[in-house]
């Protein structure tokens, strides 16, 4: 089954979501790829959300994997699903997404993205590169 990992709810403050955060320094979490219904998923949660200003980050090791869908289709069809749900929001007015890739370069499913490195660990430098990604899409 699908796996949505919420890291931080946004009424929670940072102070109390510190052990949910912790979760994200533990890299062997990340083994599934990230899929276009994951996404859809949690840019209808953000979209529920009431504030003007809506940044989807999206962390990713690798590309879309289902056996039971690849079965069933072409060998892109889950691929270029995730392509066409990040350039739909990536084309809307209400909502702005980013890519984190864990070790990979998504240039090519996002237009905005950044490469973590998580074999070192995460310090200012990592959240500096996140903030600089973020940044650059709002000069």
């Amino acid at each position: 089954g699908t796996s949505h990992m919420v890291f931080k709810e946004a009424e929670k403050t940072w102070k109390k979501s510190r052990n949910s955060i912790a979760g994200f320094m533990k890299t062997d979490m990340y083994h599934e790829g990230v899929d276009g219904e994951a996404i859809t998923w949690a840019a209808g949660r953000l979209a529920d959300r009431p504030e003007q200003k809506k940044i989807l980050t999206v962390i990713s090791d690798g590309s879309p994997m289902d056996s039971g869908t690849n079965l069933a289709n072409d060998d892109y069809y889950l691929d270029n699903h995730l392509k066409d749900v990040i350039m739909d929001i990536e084309n809307s007015p209400q909502m702005e997404i980013f890519g984190l890739g864990v070790k990979l370069d998504l240039s090519n499913y996002f237009r905005f993205y950044t490469v973590l490195h998580l074999e070192e660990q995460l310090n200012n430098a990592t959240f500096n590169d996140i903030l600089k990604m973020w940044l650059s899409r709002f000069k």
